[in-house]
């Protein structure tokens, strides 16, 4: 038998948390509140013209960065939306999701000898992603009693910190936090300092349900923006996200990573994408956002009647990140497992998540939650 030797790299990361819980939840019985995504259909908007595309014989490749009238649209609903200014298509990337994109953007920036710092606790493919890049993680702490917006600790840790990036990522993935506008410019302030980059993974900023959005882009030079379709238009299977940076040098040396790996992302569903930016897509988008609003509130509601629970009300995305007092969370995740209530560890997400549980309501209405609850509680 041959002596197959894998690469240091892939030994030192561990596979998807989320991936592994989704699959034991899938057991016949069990609800399944471990899945990030939508329960909705993509807006019908977008099928058509996906499909438009298709009967129009567009199914070859693309331009590695995407088709241009994709990549113009976005520059400007960032302008218009974001207040991102000096963006045109040549400094826009679209990727295979916003996970794709972030990889590229490691790859290109990160390496041995460098540092990324990520909130603790953050989606857990930040710190896998970095080690792949061969660069280090550095950790920035968050707390559940803070509703996991960056407080004194986190300032401080940033200050200390000799990282080359941050990612920083509001609405949040796993907490459902947002973070103020004014947090986000004292957390630049400190960045711009010390001539540190930010990727804002803005992937969730159509999923508000109190404040509105911020996007560091709009006041500083020194922040990738990174976005996509997935979440705020239920696109999560057509494997769409972008970049976008003014300085159109890095979005090339980032697109050399992503021509090498994914070369350019499905035809058709880029067609069907420009669609996203339509009327009828936008309705659609804000009718999902209230039903998660109306989801959020349930769930906070439920939580209430818990002891020793703390868990302050995320203001975005479709999670909550309760903190329990005492029990181990893999192995509270593995009870809820049997009680027929799947969930996702929050230590998956970093020693921050320790004691907590990530609840997503995104693909479990109502009715599905309350079941759920009682199953949680009783």
């Amino acid at each position: 038998m041959i002596d197959l030797r894998f690469a240091d790299r892939v030994l030192e990361v561990q596979p998807s948390a989320t991936f592994k819980y989704d699959a034991a939840a899938k057991k016949p019985g069990v609800i399944n509140l471990t899945v990030g995504r939508p329960d909705f259909d993509t807006p019908q908007v977008i099928k058509e013209a996906a499909k438009k595309a298709l009967d129009e014989g567009r199914v070859h490749y693309t331009p590695s960065k995407g088709i241009p009238e994709l990549r113009k649209a976005i520059a400007e609903k960032l302008e218009a939306e974001n207040n991102i200014a000096d963006l045109d298509k040549d400094k826009i990337l679209v990727s295979g999701g916003g996970k794709q994109i972030i990889y590229c953007i490691l790859m290109a920036l990160a390496g041995k000898g460098d540092a990324v710092a990520i909130p603790n606790p953050s989606w857990v493919s930040y710190e896998a992603q970095i080690k792949l890049a061969n660069a280090e993680v550095e950790w920035l702490t968050l707390k559940p009693e803070e509703g996991f917006v960056p407080g004194d600790d986190f300032m401080t840790q940033l200050e200390e910190t000799n990282a080359k990036l941050l990612i920083l990522n509001s609405p949040s993935n796993p907490t459902g936090a947002v973070i103020p506008e004014r947090t986000i410019k004292k957390i630049m302030d400190i960045c711009a300092e010390k001539e540190m980059f930010v990727i804002s993974d803005e992937i969730y900023e159509k999923l508000i349900y109190e404040g509105k959005h911020y996007s560091p882009a709009s006041e500083y030079e020194n922040v990738i923006t990174v976005n996509g379709f997935s979440k705020s238009y239920s696109m999560t299977g057509w494997r769409l996200g972008y970049c976008a940076y003014a300085n159109r040098d890095v979005i090339d040396r980032i697109d050399i990573i992503h021509q090498q790996s994914l070369s350019c992302c499905t035809s058709f569903a880029q067609y069907g994408a420009l669609a996203a930016f339509s009327d009828e897509a936008k309705n659609a988008s804000d009718k999902m956002c209230e039903e998660f609003r109306s989801r959020r509130n349930y769930v906070m509601q439920r939580i209430r009647e818990m002891d020793d629970v703390v868990c302050v009300r995320p203001n975005g995305a479709f999670y909550v990140f309760p903190y329990f007092n005492g029990p181990d969370d893999l192995e509270l995740a593995d009870k809820l497992l049997e009680k027929g209530v799947g969930v996702v560890p929050g230590s998956a997400f970093g020693s921050q998540g320790r004691g907590c549980i990530r609840i997503s309501y995104g693909s479990a209405n109502t009715n599905l939650l309350s079941q759920a609850f009682d199953r949680i509680i009783g």
